[in-house]
């Protein structure tokens, strides 16, 4: 009998993050290694300006892609996954995430935000990135549902550190109420990965 390999990386060397996100981080979390980016130049965009704030636009910008490569690994859930606990919460936490990526975008439109991905390629708390598919899709049954569980507590509680921050943090108040939902939502989701992992 084989033992899988966790998904996720080890974590080396200090935090280094873009200026926008540096605060943000810094609240969430220490752990961050590999995210590397020039500050923003140019001319000032909305989030720059109004009720917008760096915390709000590094939130905004954080989240989409967090959401977005979770779902990669969530779709992959029902093909794999031997307990029907685990795709059931593997469900209600993707119908979730696409609900958040469509507030999301609707704020990053409003804030002037450029529609692109600021975290490509890096290596965050909570990201899922193309090494943790590619070792998922390696698996089956129990050790992917071990696996995968695992990725997602991660994810989650990262969320979870992240939200706090941009309520505490943050400046618009519509971004702060999304992210006082999101809070309750991985609190809520906590508790189905906590109960899909004791049944």
């Amino acid at each position: 009998m084989t033992t899988a390999a966790s998904p996720r990386r080890p974590r080396n060397g200090p935090a280094r993050a873009p200026v926008l996100l540096v605060g943000l981080l810094l609240v969430a979390g220490p752990s961050a290694t590999g995210c590397v980016a020039e500050p923003p130049t140019g001319v000032p965009t909305p989030a720059a300006t109004a009720t917008f704030g760096g915390t709000d636009a590094a939130w905004i910008q954080l989240m989409i892609p967090m959401n977005e490569q979770a779902l990669a690994a969530l779709d992959l859930v029902p093909g794999r996954s031997a307990d029907e606990g685990v795709r059931e919460v593997a469900g209600r936490i993707a119908a979730g995430r696409r609900a958040e990526l469509d507030d999301l975008r609707r704020l990053r439109g409003r804030a002037g935000l450029p529609a692109v991905n600021e975290h490509e390629g890096h290596d965050l708390p909570g990201m899922v990135i193309p090494a943790d598919l590619v070792a998922l899709r390696s698996l089956r049954g129990p050790a992917f549902d071990s696996a995968i569980g695992q990725t997602l507590r991660e994810h989650v509680e990262q969320g979870a550190r992240l939200a706090d921050a941009e309520r505490t943090n943050g400046s618009d108040a519509q971004t702060r109420g999304l992210a006082e939902r999101v809070g309750r939502t991985r609190a809520t989701e906590l508790g189905w990965l906590t109960d899909a992992h004791e049944g």
